[in-house]
This record gives C-alpha cells, sequence and structure tokens, in this order.
C-alpha cells in the first residue's frame, strides 16, 4: 500500500521526520528515512523512526516513539497526516486489473489503517484480501511469511490454487527480499517524490525483476501473461 497504492511522502515519512525531530529537539534531513530504508531490516516506520532517534542520541522508549508518532499520522477519528496520501493510481485501473487477475495487499500498517484508507479511496471491493500488521506475527518483511500468508487466505477462500504465476509490487528492498524468499516474481515500483534511475537500481540489486514508474503499466503486463 504504501509508497505504490498512495504516495507517503506527506504523511508516513513527515510522521517518521516530525517524530523524530521531536525527541531530538532538531530537524532530521528527509533523505535519511530513505537511507534507513535502504539498508533493510525498517519496513516498520515506527520501528525505523526509533532506531533514527537513538541512533543521533535521542532518548525515548519504543511506546513513547509509537505513541508520538500515532499522534501525528493517525490524529483524532483519522483527521491526522493519514488524510494526505495521493493515490497513485486510479479505480478505473484497479478494477481493469482485479478483470485480468486476483488482486491483494500486504502491509505493514496496522488493519484499521489500512482498512480506512481502502475505503477512503473507495478501494474496498478491489482487493480480494488484505494482510495486515496483526497477520503477520513477528515476521513482517523482509520475511516472506506476510507474502505466504496472502497466499494462504486467497486459497482458503478458493480464489488461488498455487502462488505460481504471481508477482508482488513494492516500493522498497524488504518487499523485493520478501517477494524473492517466497518464491514469486518481484517488480518494483519507483513512487513520484524518489529518483526514478538511483532507486530503481536499488531495488534491482534487492531482486527485482523490473522496476515500474506508472502503475497503469500493471495492466500491460497482465495482458501479455
Amino acid at each position: 500500500m504504501d509508497g505504490v497504492l498512495v504516495d507517503v511522502s506527506r504523511s508516513y515519512r513527515r510522521a517518521i521526520l516530525d517524530t523524530a525531530s521531536e525527541f531530538l529537539g532538531k530537524p532530521v534531513e528527509p533523505i535519511a528515512v530513505q537511507e534507513y530504508k535502504n539498508r533493510g531490516g525498517y519496513n516498520d516506520d515506527w520501528e525505523l523512526t526509533y532506531a533514527l532517534i537513538k541512533d543521533r542520541g535521542g532518548n525515548a522508549t519504543l511506546n513513547d516513539v509509537v505513541d508520538a508518532f500515532q499522534r501525528r499520522y493517525v490524529g483524532t477519528d483519522f483527521a491526522g497526516y493519514i488524510r494526505d496520501e495521493p493515490p497513485l493510481i486510479d479505480r478505473a485501473t484497479l478494477r481493469a486489473m482485479g478483470s485480468l487477475a486476483t488482486l491483494g495487499i500486504v502491509t505493514g500498517r496496522p488493519r484499521a489503517e489500512a482498512a480506512w484508507t481502502m475505503e477512503y479511496r473507495s478501494w474496498s471491493d478491489c482487493f480480494d484480501v488484505l494482510v495486515a500488521r496483526e497477520d503477520q506475527g513477528d515476521q513482517p518483511k523482509p520475511h516472506p511469511y506476510p507474502l505466504i500468508r496472502a497466499f494462504e487466505m486467497l486459497s482458503e477462500q478458493g480464489l488461488i490454487h498455487s502462488a505460481a504465476d504471481s508477482a508482488y509490487v513494492g516500493d522498497t528492498v524488504d518487499d523485493m527480499r520478501a517477494a524473492v524468499a517466497a518464491g514469486i516474481l518481484p517488480i518494483g515500483f519507483v513512487p513520484p517524490y524518489l529518483h526514478a534511475t538511483k532507486h530503481g537500481e536499488v531495488l534491482k540489486a534487492a531482486g527485482a525483476s523490473q522496476v515500474l514508474t506508472d502503475l497503469s503499466d500493471l495492466t500491460l503486463l497482465l495482458k501479455d501473461d
């Protein structure tokens, strides 16, 4: 979802920077967020924010960080930064994709936040499965379990019988590594707030079979298959 379906430069990434700055008492440069994500192992933005603070000598507990982060991102009654996430794909394109393939979302977001965004964007009927933070236990991406769990849920619904000929689209190193480990096709996506060539190279180094900058190209790929 993040960085693929929606632009999170003014929501999640803003919450990371603002929360870290609160505990450090000074601004944090935006490039720092991408540097941590490119290392891998920071799919969880709460953990990333906490690591950024601790690595720079800040004093905070993870619970403190989560509370400050959620106060900004979710706010009261979902009135926080979560509302400032421009879609990177339109409903018509999603519906076109859904006519060609079974679609699912695997995200590190808490289920309530993912479900709210899907409802807010009128996408709830575009996807057949949602694997959220609560479904992943202690094995989040880059562990393959979240993707494997998605296939289990789809199989339980009788929508697929095998993970063969499946693909996972993601914008981070952890997304690509999870797809590779799960044995499915890793497709990289570069959101508009990142440098297409530079980030594309990062994703390819992490295992991306190809890198897209326009999600509508997925429709063409599905038609080719």
